[in-house]
């Protein structure tokens, strides 16, 4: 590159201190040499504060929240306060490699049509150095990443850079609304306006954690549906009267009625022609499969032959061990009812 434009990494924090500063450091040392920080306290209580204040680097702007705004809301002052070409997200626990910057910058500077990238990222439990690894990949065709965008995300937030110029005309910031699945919704809806695309690289280190309550795992739930619901409305599906106000399938008939309709939107390629029939038909088989396994407990016993009698069912990327399980949880619940 002729020049470096400026890359604003945001990084929200909120009660951090544990892995705080091995984040901020992973970003300091980055190979790339034109960057602002911009790390947005949320009210911490620990001492994140002060470990932040203690970093000694120019390029460091730190911005405190008057009350607690949650991480969309810190995303988005950390944004209207950036200045760069690109806008980079970075999480307080995890660690970006050092030529993660350089190597979306690049991409981005030679690909003037994509908006958004993320990339292959290794994840790992606590200890860096010391905990197990497991490398996840993500699909890097913009066409294939806009289809599955419709029903999951795969979009690594904290190994995301965003072009700055879309964002004002577009709206694209954070829905402040939703506690969880934020990213995945802001994905989707550049991907409307934008390709979008993923390095193969691994360039982030995503930590994991014991910590999933079960009240965030109900909550990560019905966020993930109301975006499935979302994205089959805006191309004229409706699933009204099919869930109840805890977005869980009403039954089996209701269940029935869904899959009907997600075989008609998948054959409507030539309608939602931004997809390829490959591309709709892949992303409506994992939609169906996911509203099934989290459903399985309300369903009916014949559900699972439901789900197998549709033609999408070929075109599901389901494991043989998750078949028979699930066969055998069809089986168990025809004996039970």
């Amino acid at each position: 590159m002729a020049d470096f434009p400026l890359v604003s990494v945001i990084l929200p924090v909120y009660n951090g201190a544990d892995y705080l500063l091995e984040a901020i450091e992973s970003v300091l040392h980055q190979t790339y040499p034109h960057v602002e920080i911009i790390v947005i306290d949320d009210c911490s209580t620990d001492n994140s504060v002060e470990l932040i204040e203690s970093v000694d680097a120019d390029n460091l702007t730190l911005i405190r929240n008057s009350n607690n705004l949650g991480v969309s809301a810190s995303r988005n002052k950390g944004i209207c306060s950036a200045k760069g070409k690109y806008i980079a997200f970075m999480d307080a626990d995890d660690v970006s490699l050092p030529r993660r910057l350089e190597c979306q910058v690049d991409l981005l500077e030679r690909n003037s049509e994509i908006g958004l990238i993320s990339s292959a990222y290794e994840t790992f439990e606590e200890d860096l150095s010391k905990g197990k690894r497991s490398l996840k990949k993500l699909p890097t065709d913009p066409e294939d990443i806009a289809a599955r965008l419709l029903f999951q995300c795969v979009i690594c937030c904290p190994a995301a850079m965003l072009r700055a110029a879309l964002i004002e005309p577009h709206g694209l910031y954070f829905d402040e609304s939703l506690s969880m699945c934020e990213d995945w919704d802001l994905w989707y809806r550049i991907s409307k306006v934008s390709k979008v695309s993923n390095i193969e690289d691994v360039l982030l280190y995503y930590r994991k954690h014991s910590s999933n309550s079960s009240k965030k795992r109900a909550e990560m739930y019905r966020s993930k549906i109301r975006l499935i619901q979302r994205s089959l409305r805006d191309y004229g599906v409706s699933t009204e009267g099919l869930f109840s106000d805890e977005f869980y399938l009403k039954g089996e008939s209701e269940f029935c009625l869904f899959v009907e309709r997600v075989e008609l939107f998948a054959k409507s390629s030539g309608t939602v022609a931004r997809f390829s029939e490959k591309e709709i038909v892949r992303a409506c088989a994992y939609a169906l499969y996911e509203i099934y396994k989290t459903n399985i407990q309300i369903l009916g016993g014949s559900a699972y032959d439901v789900l197998r009698s549709s033609w999408l069912y070929k075109h599901m990327d389901i494991s043989w061990k998750n078949r028979i399980r699930y066969f055998l949880r069809c089986k168990l619940a025809r004996l039970n009812s």
